[in-house]
């Protein structure tokens, strides 16, 4: 098993500590691994990971490879139009539902994917994504803003992407708990 620790801000340690558990590592002070954002200290007796907030995905795609056994893809195969393209989990802003159909949204463009969303929530559940309303499963990785809005609800921007999704009154305690905001 790996073990961890982390010198980060508030809000990235949260987000590490949820993926690293998605990844079955333990949180020690006696840790192998520091995971160090720019800007704080790091260590001078461990081996340490240096990243940018702001740009979290090759982080998120270091660690999913440190446990081989660990539930989920890596990519997904999208559709668009007659052809069909590999994705990265990674470069996914959103996936929506429109009827029957489950959409993976990019920065780039819409492609369609053969799941329901349902059971794409739980292929991707140990990963950086949240259902945040009946139609929609962002990964937290790629939002730009986090909007308080009307009626308790918060609104979701995107890095990439001019998309807004709100994050419904059912779904937002549990949003903010994943975040630990």
């Amino acid at each position: 098993m790996i073990t961890y620790r982390i010198s980060a801000s508030s809000e990235t340690t949260g987000l590490l500590r949820e993926i690293m558990r998605a990844i079955e590592a333990e949180e020690s002070e006696s840790a192998e691994l520091t995971l160090v954002e720019r800007g704080f200290p790091e260590p001078d007796d461990a081996f340490f990971l240096s990243f940018s907030a702001s740009n979290l995905a090759p982080l998120i795609r270091f660690l999913n490879g440190l446990n081989p056994s660990r539930r989920g893809p890596q990519f997904l195969i999208g559709r668009k139009h007659e052809t069909f393209e590999p994705l990265l989990l990674s470069d996914i802003l959103f996936f929506r539902s429109a009827g029957n159909a489950l959409f993976a949204h990019t920065e780039r463009q819409a492609y369609e994917i053969k799941y329901k969303l349902f059971e794409m929530e739980k292929l991707i559940a140990c990963q950086s994504f949240f259902r945040v309303n009946k139609s929609n499963i962002v990964n937290v990785l790629k939002i730009r803003e986090i909007i308080p809005w009307f009626g308790g609800r918060i609104l979701l921007r995107f890095a990439g992407s001019e998309e807004r999704i709100e994050v419904s009154r059912n779904y937002v305690r549990d949003f903010k708990q994943f975040l630990n905001m």
